[in-house]
Formats: C-alpha cells, structure tokens, sequence
C-alpha cells in the first residue's frame, strides 16, 4: 500500500474526483430531463468509474480515509492536530455550499417560504452546532 503522494498529486486527485463527482450530477440531471442516450449512459458511467478510481487512490491507498475517520486515541498528536484542522475546515466549506445550494433553491421556487426558514434554521445549525456537541459531551469547559 502506498502511503505517499506528492502535494500536486493529491490535489490532482482532488480535483479529478470532485470534477467527476460535479459532471457525474450534470450528466444525470441531463439524462433525467432532457431524456436518455447510449452516449450519455457512457459518459454517466465513465464519470462514475473515474469517481471511483480517484476515490481509491486518493482516500484509500494513501490512507487519508481512515486518518479522518479514526478515533482521536489511535492517533499521534500531529495527527490528531492535522485532522481537527482538515474537519474543521471541511465542516465549514460544506455548511457553505449546503446553505448556498438551498438558498438558490429557496430563491429559484419564487421565494418559497418553507425552504427559506429551512436555510435560515440550518445556518443556525451550522454556527451552534460544534459547540453545542461541546456543551453535550464535555464536563467541564
């Protein structure tokens, strides 16, 4: 098993997974819409193996997949360090992209009223949520 890659390597592999996981949406939102072909099947499964490919070698074979999903104690202190960084960091890029994915929605449905108090609530979330978890498991603070 291969635990290196290279810097550029990895955020290669990020992007070709990511890339793939974004045009495999659009193919299939395509598909779904505008009605199905042999060639859009091929390129919905093509994205999809690519998407699977660069997941295995990104998260899988560098061991990156399980450094985040780890328990803190089967860590050393750097890693605990880099992780705490990387989940934070990721929590808030993907309570960004979910609340701005909803406020489009909310937006879109002529200012539909349910999914505007559904962001609303949700942005609330976003920012009391870790300390909430806080609050909930630790004793003293």
């Amino acid at each position: 098993m291969k635990l290196e890659q290279s810097k550029s390597r990895r955020r290669l592999a990020v992007i070709v997974n990511y890339g793939s996981a974004g045009l495999f949406l659009m193919l299939f939102a395509l598909g779904t819409y505008n009605g199905w072909n042999p060639l859009l099947l091929i390129a919905l499964v093509a994205t999809l193996v690519t998407m699977l490919a660069s997941f295995l070698r990104l998260h899988l074979r560098t061991r990156l997949w399980w450094l985040v999903h780890t328990r803190a104690e089967h860590l050393d202190e750097r890693q605990v360090q880099i992780t705490h960084e990387s989940l934070r960091v990721s929590y808030a890029i993907f309570s960004v992209i979910v609340l701005c994915i909803l406020l489009y929605l909310g937006v879109r449905s002529t200012g539909d009223s349910m999914l505007i108090l559904v962001f609303a609530v949700l942005l609330y979330l976003a920012h009391t949520l870790p300390s909430s978890v806080l609050a909930w498991r630790e004793r003293e603070i």
